[in-house]
């Protein structure tokens, strides 16, 4: 519980060191929906899940952030009026479950009840005055700029990465490292792979941390186990990640970290390249690079693989599809133990098309078009 209305300032926290994150409710019930054959009604229950998976897959511990005013009742009680209360089913507490979660509780002021009536708040023009006890936790949704900004400085305040659903929360932080640069890395040129799929089931596509997710289901029931067991397997990439991290704070200059960064970041930008490779194209690719072999020697091989002669450049030429990264991709993903880890995932999913047939109604098919016209 943060009781946000009294805080000044966080003096020290350990939710950095050991690789914590935050997510909301609407990410881990959307999350959840992934197991409920028929329960998927917006593309934005795809995204949200996929904020769930970010938090899950990438971190050690996941708390989910909320939040309520605290009210004294006037009857000797005092307690936070939440508003989440339904919002998330057995399941997604259990899937949660997996990452240590508990409630992240922020009180964003403080209102004391007369007569069953709220008569103040420590918020200045709080929309709660004035409101009957028994709505606090129905009705209107409980937010206003005031609210906005004691999450906000709550978040800020412990340095830790959000995933987050809610768009006026949706922002660059302080604390955010390098498990949010990995997937913005991965993500761009995902959508731009995957969406040059041609449309035969559905025209959305899916995000690639729950196609991970999916190509691992045989049935949407085993959701929670699947991501016991993905979060097993990245556990290496969970703690490289955390290590990472301190190369920005290292006692070194900054050349030196500028230049440590994009070696990484050149890791994590091989990784849908690499992915997308045909077995044809990293066989050709491999013969090309082994020993790294001077180009007269290259043309050589060339020539006997193809039995054309081709010069260097048609070879490379050949390999189209994965620019710039024809000779070095292998190499670049590497560098990292979680590029080369998620590299291998993305090349195993199956197809994206055939997984939504798989895994999703046709009822789930249409509601998600719909959601996407009115985007």
């Amino acid at each position: 519980m943060i009781d946000q209305y009294r805080t000044i300032s966080v003096h020290s926290s350990n939710l950095p060191e050991i690789g914590a994150a935050l997510t909301d409710v609407n990410a881990a019930a959307a999350l959840a929906k992934i197991a409920d054959r028929g329960a998927l009604r917006s593309h934005l229950d795809l995204e949200a899940a996929e904020t769930a998976l970010q938090a899950l897959l990438l971190h050690e511990n996941v708390h989910v952030l909320t939040h309520a005013p605290k009210v004294d009742f006037g009857t000797g009680i005092v307690t936070y009026a939440r508003q989440d209360i339904g919002a998330r089913n057995e399941l997604a507490f259990q899937i949660m479950s997996v990452a240590k979660s508990r409630d992240f509780l922020v009180a964003p002021e403080f209102l004391t009840v007369e007569g069953g009536c709220v008569i103040s708040s420590t918020s200045t023009g709080s929309p709660l005055i004035g409101r009957m006890a028994d709505q606090l936790r129905e009705g209107r949704p409980y937010w206003s700029e005031n609210v906005e900004d004691a999450i906000n400085v709550t978040i800020e305040m412990h340095g830790i990465p959000a995933y987050l659903t809610h768009p006026a929360l949706v922002r660059t932080r302080l604390g955010e490292g390098f498990a949010k640069q990995f997937y913005k890395r991965v993500r761009q040129p995902w959508d731009e792979a995957v969406g040059q799929i041609p449309k035969i089931v559905c025209t959305f596509s899916v995000p690639p941390l729950l196609a991970i997710t999916l190509d691992r289901l045989n049935n949407r029931v085993d959701l929670a186990t699947v991501i016991a067991d993905l979060r097993s397997e990245l556990e290496p990439s969970r703690k490289e990640i955390r290590e990472l991290n301190q190369i920005v704070t290292a006692s070194t200059t900054e050349t030196e970290i500028a230049a440590r960064i994009r070696h990484i970041n050149e890791s994590f930008d091989a990784i849908v390249p690499e992915s997308r490779m045909t077995n044809i194209q990293r066989r050709r690719r491999d013969a090309l690079t082994i020993q790294k072999l001077a180009k007269p020697i290259i043309k050589f091989a060339t020539g006997f693989l193809t039995k054309s002669g081709s010069s260097f450049e048609q070879v490379l030429e050949a390999t189209k599809g994965v620019p710039g990264l024809v000779a070095e991709s292998g190499a670049l993903v590497d560098r990292t133990v979680t590029a080369k880890t998620f590299s291998g995932l993305l090349r195993e999913t199956e197809a994206l098309q055939a997984l939504v047939k798989h895994h999703l109604t046709d009822t789930e098919i249409l509601s998600i078009e719909k959601s996407m016209r009115k985007k």
